[in-house]
């Protein structure tokens, strides 16, 4: 039977990578692959607009500085929540 748990936050990319090239090549050794990886929008730090370019810097609506949302824990590269103030793998902190 399915579930409905979002498995993501637990997958790792260097093993997806690996199996990816590992799946490609036939099983050759040290082939890799490469993966196109979206960017994530820029985001209004006031009112929480997405942006329409990458390059924006200030928000059109409220005039608020644009950042971009971090994905991924910048220590162990595992995949995170915007919400998440702390990684669950590692504790390190993400705000």
């Amino acid at each position: 039977m399915g579930s409905n748990i979002d498995l993501r936050k637990y997958q790792d990319p260097s093993s997806i990578e690996d199996a990816f090239g590992a799946l490609v090549s036939g099983k050759k050794s040290g082939y890799k692959t490469v993966i196109e990886r979206k960017k994530p929008k820029p985001r209004c730090s006031k009112c929480g607009k997405f942006a329409e370019s990458e390059d924006s810097k200030f928000c059109p609506e409220c005039g608020g500085k644009m950042f971009i949302p971090i994905t991924n824990c910048p220590q162990c590269k595992r995949s995170i929540e915007e919400t998440e103030k702390f990684c669950t793998n590692c504790g390190t902190k993400l705000k």
